[in-house]
């Protein structure tokens, strides 16, 4: 995945864009997104925006080469509450929500556009989006939750098992949401999972496959930490081949799903997770009755002009 250099300007027009490394504790950590920000007083209307069309928008995050590219401009300004619309697009399509493009670009907005302000509203393709900063300086945002129902059809669940690449005969839990989850026994095979993309990519039905494991009782370190795996709630992965991600660094809408799961199991709501993909990244979550609080810090690596 190329970044592009620093310093690099690119014809945009009236936009700014930046690279921000999410869910990072330090540099080149994290997923990087692109963050491109629209000029002032123009509209980015969701359906049909007088600035980019989708194809001019797909165009440059495919350019981009990253994960997601996230367009978003103010609609309503003000000091301490202002609102905003956002659209995202992976290389391939435009998606309904990304966590970490949301994060780079509060980011952003936070550090650079409106300082003061207390909360940012996202207007999206999934609704109205809310982040906040904590006192610690994570930025919180406020996300949809997602419910998991048990695969319990032969067929279905073997075909999952086919896209992970196991024998039929492991034990491993499956469930069907917005994506497959597939819960391991370790977190250490989650670690050490060697995906088929092809496979995953041939799924039936809904989007992608993620994996997923509890992380208290893990022996094995990770390259990408400064602690131990053991000192998180789960771990995971998320494959994506169908959006032409094969693997994402660190996936914040996935904890919409995986976060509710987890507390429930763990019998907590307050959760950290770590997403061990080879960058990494750390979440910090909270499971509220009909929402999910998805949090991290980030890393501005890149402005272009």
């Amino acid at each position: 995945m190329n970044l592009p250099a620093v310093g690099t300007k690119q014809q945009m027009g009236d936009y700014k864009q930046y690279i921000v490394n999410s869910f990072a504790e330090k540099g080149y950590r994290g997923n990087p997104a692109a963050v491109c920000i629209i000029g002032e007083g123009e509209e980015l209307d969701l359906q049909k925006n007088k600035v980019l069309s989708a194809m001019q928008m797909q165009k440059i995050a495919s350019a981009n080469n990253l994960s997601e590219t996230a367009f978003c401009c103010c609609t309503h300004r003000d000091e301490y509450n202002p609102t905003f619309k956002i659209r995202w697009f992976t290389p391939g399509c435009e998606v309904s929500l990304c966590g970490h493009a949301t994060l780079a670009s509060a980011d952003i907005l936070f550090a650079h556009y409106f300082k003061q302000a207390h909360s940012l509203l996202f207007e999206s393709l999934s609704g109205e989006l809310r982040v906040f900063r904590t006192e610690e300086g994570i930025i919180m945002m406020d996300f949809p939750k997602y419910d998991l129902e048990p695969v319990t059809e032969k067929k279905e669940y073997e075909a999952v098992i086919k896209a992970l690449d196991l024998e039929e005969n492991i034990n491993i839990d499956i469930y069907k949401g917005i994506d497959y989850v597939a819960v391991f026994e370790k977190a250490e095979d989650i670690i050490n999972f060697k995906p088929n993309f092809e496979k995953i990519a041939a799924l039936p039905g809904v989007r992608n496959l993620l994996i997923t494991a509890c992380a208290t009782s893990c022996t094995q370190t990770s390259p990408t930490l400064s602690d131990n795996v053991q000192d998180y709630d789960f771990v995971s992965r998320c494959f994506f081949p169908k959006e032409a991600i094969n693997e994402d660094p660190v996936t914040g809408s996935a904890h919409c799903t995986l976060a509710p799961f987890w507390a429930e199991r763990l019998n907590k709501n307050n959760l950290t997770a770590y997403q061990a993909s080879s960058r990494g990244g750390i979440l910090h979550l909270t499971v509220l009755p009909s929402r999910v609080l998805v949090g991290g810090r980030s890393a501005v690596v890149t402005v272009c002009v």
